[in-house]
């Protein structure tokens, strides 16, 4: 798999994971920078809305369909807030917005 195929399979997600409150969905790491291995996993980065739901649930739920469709793959899965401030600029800088 590489960039493309995973930025096609991220954008058919789109209006189920758009439904959940996710304003965008960003692909940062190996994959952004099309330099992923067979065992790297696919880091994605998410912005929810203000209309979102709270909690657990309401963040897991576009985690669940995100390792739906890339089964046997491990899913880095997180909000800007999420990622240590140490790191937050240089993933913010290589991300490649996918909707």
């Amino acid at each position: 798999m590489d960039r493309k195929e995973v930025i096609t399979r991220l954008i058919a997600t789109e209006p189920q994971i758009r439904a959940l409150g996710v304003d965008a969905l960003y692909l940062y790491g190996s994959y952004a920078s099309d330099s992923a291995r067979s065992d790297s996993d696919i880091d994605v980065l998410v912005d929810f809305g203000p209309e979102s739901g709270k909690g657990l649930t309401a963040f897991m739920m576009p985690y669940q369909l995100l390792e739906d469709q890339f089964p046997g793959v491990e899913i880095s899965y997180g909000t800007r807030e999420s990622i240590s401030p140490a790191y937050r600029a240089s993933v913010e800088q290589s991300a490649i917005r996918v909707f």
